[in-house]
C-alpha cells in the first residue's frame, strides 16, 4: 500500500476512530474529537513511518486558528486509528511543518 497522500488512508480503510489516549491527549491541548477529526480530513501527511504503517498528519483544528499534530496507524485492514493528537511547539517543532 502506497500511502502519500490523506486521501490514500480513506481509499484502503472503511472507519476512522480515535484510541483512548488520543482522545485523552486532545483533552489535556483543549481540543475536541471535532478537531481531531477535521484535522485529519483537512490535512496533510507529514511524516511516513512505513515500518511501524503510521503517518503524522498535520491539519487545521476545526474550533481554533490553529494547526495540529495526529500520528495514525493504518496496520488494521479496515479500521483507521488516531493514535495520538497534540499541538507542535518548540523546541521539538521550528514551524507546524518542520522540526527544529
Amino acid at each position: 500500500m502506497a500511502i502519500t497522500e490523506v486521501d490514500d488512508l480513506f481509499a484502503y480503510h472503511e472507519m476512522m476512530r480515535l484510541s483512548e489516549h488520543a482522545l485523552y491527549e486532545a483533552y489535556k491541548e483543549s481540543l475536541r474529537a471535532k478537531d481531531v477529526f477535521h484535522a485529519i480530513f483537512n490535512g496533510e501527511i507529514l511524516e511516513h513511518y512505513p515500518r511501524r504503517k503510521r503517518v503524522l498528519i498535520v491539519g487545521p483544528s476545526a474550533g481554533f486558528d490553529l494547526q495540529i499534530h495526529v500520528v495514525c496507524e493504518y496496520a488494521d485492514r479496515d479500521v483507521l486509528v488516531a493514535i495520538t493528537v497534540y499541538i507542535p511547539d518548540r523546541p521539538r517543532w521550528a514551524t507546524d511543518h518542520a522540526r527544529a
